[in-house]
């Protein structure tokens, strides 16, 4: 008879170089849209634009199944 092992969920090594989780369990990542073409763009939208945000709650569920362990 066959055993049945139990098989680990592997992290998605991507999802986790972009998103952390934080003490309070939220999740937080960095804007996009700040790697070229910034002439065109406001100092006030740069600046925001490098600032942490939470993932929003209509992504949460995809981050989680990607970042088992986290």
């Amino acid at each position: 008879m066959a055993k049945k092992v139990k098989v680990k969920m592997k992290t998605d090594r991507g999802v986790a170089k972009r998103f952390k989780k934080t003490g309070s369990g939220h999740y937080k990542c960095r804007h996009q849209n700040l790697r070229h073409i910034l002439t065109k763009k406001t100092s006030k939208r740069k600046r925001s634009l490098g600032k942490m945000v939470y993932v929003k709650n209509c992504n949460l569920r995809a981050i989680m199944r990607q970042l088992p362990y986290a």
